[in-house]
């Protein structure tokens, strides 16, 4: 899997002051916190210094909560101990979402969007209604403004 950077597991920032940043998860303990000496540094003044670490071991990676005070979630249950991460896990530490995103076993893109079959209790996002023409006076005299470009696929 070294060989291949792009087959690493990835942290992505999915909330927070440092969104859409992504972070590769190694072999070796990586820290997460607010130290500069942390191997994932997020500026969230909520994050102890040495918040969480993550590591892959074997087949999978496992997140553990290092004493901080505000603590680490997975998927809105606070850790006490050793957890592994499956892809689509969030993991909040202070105001900072984290999503992990394995392309071994994806069954989610690094921003969370499923790529499972379809729910079929949620109804597809509909077009907003193209409001009418609004009309300018000019001069005394109203005219029309141009039209709006007809989209053809509807």
């Amino acid at each position: 899997m070294e060989d291949h950077p792009e087959l690493m597991p990835l942290l992505t920032v999915a909330g927070g002051t440092m969104r859409g940043l992504s972070f590769r998860v190694g072999r070796d303990p990586q820290v997460i916190g607010r130290a500069p000496t942390a191997g994932i540094v997020l500026e969230d003044p909520h994050l102890s210094r040495r918040h969480a670490a993550v590591q892959l071991i074997g087949d999978g990676v496992s997140l553990v909560d290092l004493g901080s005070t505000n603590g680490t979630w997975l998927n809105d249950r606070r850790i006490a101990g050793v957890e592994q991460l499956t892809d689509g896990d969030v993991i909040r530490l202070g105001r900072t979402e984290l999503r992990y995103f394995d392309p071994g076993v994806a069954r989610t893109d690094p921003v969370g969007l499923s790529f499972a079959a379809p729910r079929r209790d949620h109804r597809p996002t509909l077009p907003l209604p193209v409001p009418p023409t609004p009309r300018l006076p000019v001069g005394g005299a109203v005219l029309p403004l141009p039209a709006a470009p007809v989209d053809a696929h509807r």
